[in-house]
């Protein structure tokens, strides 16, 4: 939050919604516009006064400290979106389908009293608009209880919204139309869910629509400017390198590159071959230890275990296999939140080739002895072939994470009943992909991770993991 929160109030800054001069919220009133404690707003506020964009005094609050003209505010903003436009133009036609449906489902499942904050917000224009939809967010998705989800809206929210309404001049546009939130909330309150469905499909191509207008009439084509792309990750401090290098060696098991009962180079490899330090390899062996991936021997090294005995061999008491296990169950229902129009925009995409190929891995799982490799598989061929870079960027993310699910390859009892378990849905996934029935395909692997989700969720919640147990699984209801 309080990166979010820097990162906001300097575009404002920098795209001269506030001017020098001008008076930021205090700390207080950001506080409450962003649900964050004030210790992390007055953080975010300390490294602005650092770089030298505002002033900070008791009992005057923060004040806009650096001059921009008005033609350097112009080269700002032409920069940032000169240098995004290919990656915004496809943003925009492409993360709906992230979106459409996580949205639905929050408006529909919002309390009486959400869904008032939220109609209250969109009728107070007074309130700047990067606050309102801030606050917009957290009411909307902080209570589906994925901390997750919450993170990867901030993030689309960063890229593509906040800076297009951080330019003053598009301020008379937003404040003399209607918010289309206001009818969404309307469906909702007449519980007509396809409207709601609908309109929120509207909502979006009016954003794309809009992203393509304010090009066309203020940002000159620069064919010769580098263009930044949209980047999510999950782990990005020092601190939490351990957890990436945890990632790409259980792959490295999962792909075979490390056999079971073989021994994982030395640490010194490793930290040479990572270009880190020792300590945060030995961290990383530590936490595959607890995880039952592996079992480090006194003179000899670390030897891989058998994945099927990752359940006996996992410690779950641990707090940190906690988290790591709360972030494959955060995962898992995003992509169960998603998978439906991404599987099925990848299909319809997909030539001849690509499909058999698809369909090849599919048949093999199903000739080996680990059916529920189905979901990982076909995550793997939407985050490797969807048609939006959007989209193979989230789901490079959220595969990665699904691999913290090593030790729970047994949810379902033995591997014979794993089996059974999964083999209906596979049968179905590989005769609709057979068929290039993405419009089935695509239902099925919804259905299918829904179940899954909810099957992790209760076992964490045995765990006593409360995060889990507050997790609120999707659900459809109307045709589309």
């Amino acid at each position: 939050m309080q990166q979010i929160i820097y990162e906001l109030l300097k575009t404002q800054i920098e795209f001269g919604m506030h001017r020098c001069g001008d008076s930021l919220p205090t700390i207080k009133e950001a506080s409450l516009y962003f649900l964050a404690s004030v210790d992390t707003v007055r953080l975010a506020y300390l490294r602005l006064k650092e770089e030298g964009y505002i002033t900070l005094r008791t009992c005057v609050g923060a004040t806009v400290k650096i001059r921009f003209t008005d033609e350097e505010i112009r080269e700002n903003y032409r920069h940032y979106f000169s240098s995004r436009r290919e990656s915004m133009l496809v943003f925009s036609q492409s993360a709906g389908m992230l979106a459409n449906f996580v949205q639905w489902f929050a408006l529909k499942t919002a309390t009486g009293e959400n869904l008032d904050e939220l109609e209250w917000l969109a009728i107070h224009k007074e309130i700047s608009p990067i606050y309102r939809m801030s606050r917009q967010i957290q009411l909307l998705y902080s209570p589906l209880g994925n901390d997750l989800i919450l993170r990867l809206f901030w993030q689309m929210f960063l890229f593509f919204q906040a800076p297009l309404v951080s330019i003053r001049q598009n301020l008379q546009q937003i404040n003399t139309s209607d918010s289309p939130l206001l009818d969404m909330i309307r469906d909702v309150r007449e519980k007509d869910f396809d409207a709601l469905w609908d309109d929120g499909l509207m909502t979006a191509k009016s954003y794309s629509d809009g992203l393509l207008k304010f090009y066309e009439e203020n940002i000159p084509e620069d064919n010769g400017c580098k263009q930044i792309g949209f980047s999510w990750s999950i782990y990005k401090k020092a601190s939490q390198i351990c957890y990436s290098l945890c990632m790409e060696i259980l792959m490295a098991i999962q792909a075979g590159v490390y056999p079971v009962g073989s021994y994982l180079p030395p640490p010194q490899t490793f930290a040479r071959e990572k270009q880190i330090s020792l300590n945060t390899v030995r961290r990383a062996i530590a936490l595959l230890n607890k995880f039952g991936a592996t079992q480090s021997v006194n003179g000899v090294g670390t030897r891989v275990l058998p994945p099927l005995d990752g359940a006996v061999n996992c410690d779950f008491t641990d707090p940190m296999i906690q988290k790591r296990l709360l972030e494959f169950l955060q995962s898992l229902h995003i992509l169960a939140f998603t998978c439906r129009d991404c599987a099925r925009t990848t299909i319809d995409s997909l030539s001849v080739s690509l499909r058999e190929q698809w369909l090849q891995k599919m048949e093999r799982v199903r000739q080996s002895d680990l059916y529920d490799a189905v979901i990982y598989i076909s995550n793997e061929m939407i985050c490797l072939h969807a048609p939006y870079p959007v989209i193979r960027t989230v789901y490079a993310e959220l595969n990665r994470q699904l691999f913290w699910g090593f030790p729970l390859r047994n949810l379902h009892g033995d591997r014979e009943q794993t089996n059974l378990y999964f083999l209906p849905n596979l049968e179905l996934l590989i005769d609709a992909l057979a068929r290039a029935d993405a419009v089935g395909f695509s239902a099925c692997l919804e259905e299918l991770l829904i179940a899954e989700t909810g099957f992790v969720a209760r076992f964490l919640s045995g765990l006593g993991i409360k995060e889990a147990a507050e997790l609120v699984l999707p659900s459809r209801v109307g045709s589309f």
